[in-house]
């Protein structure tokens, strides 16, 4: 691989790198979701070099993921403080499984082919096919394409609903036991509609502009208003206690009352979120 390959190689692993964290901030893309875009990401930026004419810059295309993981490393350490290599992330293992990927089908499905896009070759109709019908299925799971909304907030989809109240319940089990179960799904709702709002890399850019700039701002998972820092378990245990205050009012009599004390007004992406885990 020449320096201009090199290169290239960098440039696109900068692109892909902010694409796919721009559609996890949007999406809440799951691991699985990111590395198949990332593929996608691949054959697209090859197929278009092939029609520029730019052959030798997709030999090795599938090291612009080697890149990808290179700033996720850098931006992590160096930028937002946080823990790459944390097992419990999988951070390691995806990107391993990423770059296996992309060798194999930068071989198979890019270096040996005279087109990249759809011809009659048979093993590629099938490869895009596959990825059409994943862009399909996910964008029906994630209500890319409606604007149906069940309040204030953009739609959720039921899937991602459940998903993340496993998660959170594994994760934050302990901050979020008490001895009032609506209380706790109250909380757990909230969690799930914040972290809607604003996903785990967007909380990564505001704790690294917040240690820039300093000042009040929304910290942590649950968006609790700061002006020191604070992580997410400390949100989680902040928005706790306030909710345990909440219901000792006389006039909370139900968790949609409570939801409505909290945000002070009618959140009803919340109240929708409560109603579907608290049947689980």
């Amino acid at each position: 691989m020449g320096f201009v390959g090199l290169v290239s190689c960098i440039l696109f692993g900068i692109i892909f790198y902010i694409i796919i964290n721009y559609l996890n901030a949007k999406y809440d893309l799951s691991k699985s979701d990111k590395l198949i875009f990332s593929i996608i990401l691949m054959l697209l930026t090859a197929g278009i070099c092939y029609r520029l004419g730019f052959v030798k810059c997709t030999d090795n295309i599938f090291l612009a993921f080697v890149f990808m993981m290179i700033i996720d490393i850098l931006f992590s350490s160096y930028i937002i403080d946080d823990d790459f290599f944390d097992p419990s992330e999988g951070n390691v293992k995806y990107y391993i499984i990423l770059i296996i990927v992309g060798f194999i089908i930068n071989q198979e499905f890019i270096n040996n082919v005279s087109e990249v896009f759809l011809t009659g070759e048979d093993l590629r109709i099938i490869l895009w096919t596959a990825a059409m019908l994943f862009v399909y299925n996910f964008s029906k799971n994630k209500k890319i394409f409606t604007n149906v909304n069940t309040g204030n907030n953009k739609q959720i989809s039921i899937n991602s609903i459940l998903s993340n109240y496993a998660k959170f319940k594994y994760f934050y089990y302990d901050e979020c036991d008490d001895d009032n179960r609506e209380l706790s799904n109250v909380l757990y709702a909230i969690m799930i509609y914040e972290n809607n709002r604003r996903n785990k890399f967007m909380r990564r850019i505001d704790n690294a502009k917040y240690r820039i700039n300093g000042g009040k701002c929304r910290l942590g998972i649950m968006q609790v208003e700061s002006k020191k820092f604070i992580s997410d378990i400390e949100s989680i245990e902040i928005v706790h206690k306030k909710l345990i205050k909440i219901y000792n009012k006389k006039s909370i009599k139900s968790a949609h009352a409570a939801i409505k004390d909290y945000y002070g007004y009618e959140n009803n992406s919340v109240n929708y979120i409560f109603d579907t885990i608290k049947k689980f």
